[in-house]
């Protein structure tokens, strides 16, 4: 059993599938494979600064989502959107293109799972 707090955790500057760096975007990864040992999936913390929109951008894994704080407009390339608060829950499939932006004069928190693809 590993028990840790977030703020014991480096919040880096977050960044695509490709490495291109998203300004004011930060993400701590809270479980992960490296220094956990977790085999299957990863928890990621994302904090998105106001005024900040995360342009659209695809992977291969899937996300679970769960809103901790802030409120947002998640989006899809189809034109398809949710705005999300506090105690909202996301799903986005593999490969769909999906952005963000922070709709709040805070930043928007939330939690997102990912698998471990198999090689």
């Amino acid at each position: 059993m590993i028990k840790k707090n977030y703020k014991e955790v480096e919040n880096k500057e977050a960044t695509l599938t490709d490495g291109t760096p998203v300004e004011n975007v930060y993400v701590r990864w809270l479980v992960n494979k490296e220094d956990d040992g977790a085999q299957n999936f990863a928890m990621r913390r994302f904090e998105i600064r106001p005024d900040t929109k995360v342009p659209l951008h695809n992977h291969p894994q899937d996300h679970e989502i769960y809103i901790l704080s802030g409120k947002g407009r998640f989006y899809d390339d189809s034109g398809k959107d949710e705005v999300v608060g506090s105690g909202d829950v996301l799903y986005i499939p593999p490969f769909e293109k999906h952005g963000t932006d922070n709709l709040s004069e805070e930043d928007l928190v939330f939690i997102c799972l990912i698998p471990y693809l198999k090689k």
